[in-house]
């Protein structure tokens, strides 16, 4: 009884026979990888019972350690900033609820928000 076509490899498959021999020669560090894939994901599912805090919006707040932490004093940019408009501007909406009118030339004290805002937008002529 001939032996079966399927279980002998066959010369002319130049792919599989390939793929035979890399295995064989890289059995050893196969076999490593998979082990560090195993305690991957061994941690990964031991980690999945750490909860995440969350704030109001539903952003990730990350943990700092002890040892990342700064020394001194943290600075805070501030609430307010003053800015002069580069030109005219009537009835800008930034913001929910919020409109604002500008004069080219005035300084204007507001929001840190609305200064970036406008000077993304290539408003601000000043920052002081």
């Amino acid at each position: 009884m001939p032996a079966n076509p399927r279980t002998k490899p066959n010369p002319k498959d130049f792919t599989g026979n390939k793929k035979r021999q890399l295995a064989e020669e890289h059995a050893e560090e196969l076999t490593r990888r998979k082990g560090e894939l195993a305690m991957h994901h061994a941690e990964q599912a031991a980690n999945l019972d750490k909860p995440i805090e969350l704030d109001e919006k539903g952003r990730t707040l990350e943990s700092v350690g002890e040892e990342s932490a700064p020394d001194g004093p943290v600075e805070l940019p501030p609430e307010t900033v003053d800015i002069r408009i580069a030109c005219d501007l009537e009835k800008v909406t930034i913001g929910q609820g919020t409109e604002f009118d500008f004069k080219e030339g005035q300084v204007y004290t507001v929001p840190l928000n609305v200064a970036l805002h406008l000077d993304r937008l290539g408003y601000v002529w000043q920052w002081l």
